[in-house]
This record gives structure tokens, C-alpha cells and sequence, in this order.
């Protein structure tokens, strides 16, 4: 169960952080990569 939950985490992870990569490359991508990086401590705070 845990493996399948990591799974979905990961790949959902994956997609925004590319989503928001390709609205804006080469623009901000110290910002994507620091929203990213937020995105990941909420998700990991959340589970």
C-alpha cells in the first residue's frame, strides 16, 4: 500500500514540477525549482 501511495506521490510531484518548468524555461528557473521544493516539504508535512 505504502509502495503504490509513494508511487502516486512521485509521479504527481513529477508533473507539476514539469508543468510549471515548461510555462517558464529559461525565465525563472530558480523559482520553479524553489516552488517545487516547497511543494515537496507541504506534501511530505502532509503525510
Amino acid at each position: 500500500m505504502s509502495f503504490t501511495k509513494g508511487v502516486m506521490i512521485g509521479s504527481l510531484i513529477t508533473a507539476g514540477t514539469l508543468m510549471m518548468y515548461s510555462e517558464s524555461i529559461d525565465e525563472n528557473k530558480k523559482k520553479v525549482m524553489k516552488k517545487g521544493r516547497q511543494l515537496v516539504k507541504r506534501i511530505k508535512t502532509a503525510m
